[in-house]
């Protein structure tokens, strides 16, 4: 039986078998899933970024913190903190500009999500952290916007 190895069909779990034992994964941006779950439910998808990143999730804390004394004794402190952050640059006057700062100016706390294949990212409470720059020049303006996540997640193999 012979395998599919077509790019369409790729999920961002399989890969491409291309001989000699050897496999190369594919990415495809079109297939990154990242939006946002208002305080009333619905959900939006999120579009129009800047060209390039996308979107890019960050945990603010480390998981643990070390140390070790003069004589090489370690000793560790698990933090169970959960903040973190997603950073995106979208469009100036793109729909989702205009939910971002929709959302900036009222307060809102929301869900936000960043999912391709079975890695996801996801908050379920977030707030606008400040309101972006706002350039103007001769390129197409682009706002920067940081979302603080207090209940930040990170799973690279969701699906397995």
């Amino acid at each position: 039986m012979a395998v599919d190895s077509s790019v369409d069909n790729f999920t961002g779990r399989n890969s491409i078998d291309i001989g000699e034992g050897r496999t190369m994964n594919l990415y495809k941006a079109k297939d990154v899933s990242i939006t946002i779950t208002r305080a009333d439910g619905s959900t939006v998808v999120l579009r129009n970024f800047q060209d390039g990143d996308m979107v890019t999730p960050q945990k603010t804390n480390n998981k643990i913190t070390t140390m070790s004394d003069p004589q090489a004794s370690p000793a560790a402190a698990v933090t169970y903190d959960s903040l973190g952050s997603f950073q995106t640059t979208v469009q100036q006057g793109s729909p989702t500009n205009n939910l971002l700062s929709e959302l900036y100016n009222t307060d809102e706390v929301f869900g936000f999500r960043v999912a391709y294949g079975d890695e996801v990212t996801n908050a379920d409470h977030c707030m606008i952290q400040k309101s972006p720059d706002a350039p103007f020049g001769k390129d197409v303006p682009t706002r920067q916007w940081t979302v603080e996540a207090f209940d930040y997640k990170y799973d690279g193999d969701a699906n397995a």
